[in-house]
């Protein structure tokens, strides 16, 4: 019995050891964990990457809670009220509500659109240029890999750092 606890306690002081933090002891004035010293130090994570929704700010937060409280408040009273002049006004101002915040969707979709719009005249001029242009473009090619030069990319390229630019 005392052979197996003796046992335990060393495979339990074992792990402890294997996992415990070491660089935090003081050893050193600058000491980094090793998971520091493999990370490469970078800019804090971009606040919106491609294809998705940017991200709200606090105001803007606040303001769609209040005014998804103020939707539910008026469902429950109209949910909850018997008298049906009284229901058939709470129902207006619901469904006055509920338009307002369908107009605003579709205008923000309708921005989208006309953004993307663009976009794509944008990128089917460059298809066609790069078509017309594709001879041209390959013995540039072929000569700055013979010359031992790195081709170049466009902005926004694969090798582009940073969030695509917002056309408006």
């Amino acid at each position: 019995m005392k052979k197996w606890i003796i046992y335990t306690m060393l495979v339990v002081f074992a792990a402890t050891t294997a996992s415990a933090q070491w660089w935090k002891l003081g050893f050193g004035e600058n000491e980094t964990s090793p998971k520091q010293a493999v990370e490469r130090p970078g800019p804090a994570r971009p606040s919106m990457h491609r294809g998705q929704r940017p991200r709200l700010t606090e105001e803007q937060r606040e303001k769609m809670k209040a005014q998804r409280e103020a939707i539910e408040k008026l469902t429950e009273a109209a949910r909850a009220e018997t008298d049906p002049v009284k229901k058939e006004e709470l129902i207006s101002q619901l469904r006055a509500r509920l338009t307002e915040g369908a107009v605003k969707m579709h205008e923000m979709h309708r921005k989208r659109l006309e953004r993307a719009e663009i976009e794509l005249a944008k990128m089917k001029e460059r298809l066609i240029d790069a078509e017309e242009n594709i001879d041209q473009k390959v013995e540039e090619h072929l000569q700055k890999l013979l010359a031992g030069k790195r081709p170049e990319c466009p902005e926004g390229g694969p090798r582009h750092k940073g969030p695509k630019p917002r056309v408006e």
